[in-house]
C-alpha cells in the first residue's frame, strides 16, 4: 500500500545518517522520535513511519484516542498506532519500542492558513520526563509538504462559527464520543486539488514531503535530575528548538527543489519511460534476423 505511495510522493529524507545504526546498542534502546504534525496529519505520518521502516525502525505512532470513535483507529492500527496516553508511551518505551510523539497534537493537525510548519506546543516539559524516566533517546524530527498540501475553503473555525453548519458539526462530534472538542476534531474545509469543488474528505495535492531527523539526544548520558524543573525545561527548550531549525532548513531546501510539485515529477517519470521504450525499440530493430 505504500510503496507506491511512496514512488508517487517521492519523499526527500535528510540526516537518516545521525540514527543509530540498526543492530548496534543504542538501537535497542527505547526511543523517542519528537516533531512536528503535519496538516490533517494523514498526508505525511504514514510515510514517515515507512521511512523509518525502510531504515529498520518500526515506529509506534501516539495516536488521538479520538480516531477510534471512527473508522481511522483501525486504520492506524496497521501502520502501529496506539491511542494516545502517558501510559501508553511510558509502557512501549519500557518495552524498548520505537515511539513517534507529536507534542502539537490536534492543534498542529487543524493549523489555520498562514499558520504553516509552526509549533504549538505546551510548554509543559512532559516528554522529556518521560524519556528521561526509560532512559530514552530522543530523536528529533521537522516535517515539510503537508501543510501546503491542501486548498482551504473554510478554516474549522470558519465551520463551527456558521450558523447553520456549526450545530450540525458540534452534533456530529458529541454523538461521535462526548469527550472529543469540536475545535480539536472537525477538519478545515478543502477544495479537490486543481477544481473549485469542495473536497468530500480533505484530498491531498501530493506536493512533495521532506523529512529530516536531528542528532539525537540520550536522556541517560546526561544524567537529568527529573525534580529540577529547570533542568527539564532546559532539554524541552533545545528539543523544540532543534525541531524549529529543521523545519526552516527544510522550508529552504523545498524552495530549491524543481520537483517539489506532482507535475515536474511525473513529466520526469514520462520521459524516463519514453527514453526505456525508445532504447527498447532500437535493440529489437537492431537484432540480426535468422536466415532462413
Amino acid at each position: 500500500l505504500l510503496a507506491p505511495w511512496r514512488d508517487l510522493v517521492s519523499p526527500v529524507v535528510l540526516g537518516a545518517e545521525v540514527l543509530p545504526a540498526v543492530g548496534s546498542e543504542e538501537w535497542a534502546r527505547p526511543m523517542l522520535f519528537v516533531g512536528n504534525h503535519g496538516k490533517m496529519g494523514y498526508y505525511d505520518c504514514p510515510l514517515l513511519m515507512y521511512e523509518l521502516y525502510l531504515r529498520g525502525y518500526r515506529a509506534r505512532g501516539l495516536a488521538h484516542p479520538g480516531h477510534w470513535s471512527g473508522p481511522m483507529g483501525p486504520f492506524f492500527e496497521r501502520f502501529g498506532a496506539v491511542k494516545a496516553s502517558p501510559m501508553a508511551a511510558f509502557r512501549l518505551l519500557r518495552s524498548n519500542e520505537k515511539v513517534l510523539l507529536f507534542p502539537g497534537g490536534a492543534r498542529e493537525v487543524v493549523k489555520r492558513v498562514g499558520e504553516e510548519y509552526r509549533l504549538f506546543w505546551k510548554d509543559s516539559p512532559d516528554f522529556v520526563r518521560l524519556a528521561a524516566k526509560c532512559k530514552a533517546i530522543i530523536v528529533p524530527f521537522a516535517a515539510v509538504g503537508a501543510d501546503d498540501a491542501y486548498d482551504v475553503m473554510m478554516e474549522t473555525s470558519e465551520q463551527l462559527a456558521h450558523p447553520v453548519l456549526g450545530p450540525v458539526l458540534r452534533d456530529v462530534v458529541r454523538r461521535l464520543d462526548e469527550a472529543l472538542v469540536p475545535e480539536d476534531t472537525v477538519m478545515p474545509l478543502t477544495r479537490l486539488p486543481g477544481l473549485p469543488l469542495p473536497a468530500p474528505i480533505p484530498i491531498p495535492n501530493l506536493t512533495r514531503l521532506y523529512f529530516k531527523f536531528m542528532p539525537p539526544v540520550d536522556t541517560a548520558a546526561l544524567d537529568l535530575d527529573l525534580q529540577d524543573e529547570a533542568q527539564c525545561q532546559e532539554l524541552y527548550n533545545s528539543v523544540r528548538a532543534t525541531v524549529n531549525q529543521g523545519l526552516a532548513e527544510l522550508v529552504e531546501v523545498r524552495a530549491q527543489d524543481s520537483e517539489r510539485d506532482v507535475g515536474p515529477r511525473l513529466q520526469r517519470s514520462l520521459a524516463g519511460w519514453m527514453n526505456l521504450m525508445g532504447s527498447s525499440a532500437a535493440l529489437t530493430s537492431w537484432a540480426p534476423r535468422q536466415e532462413q
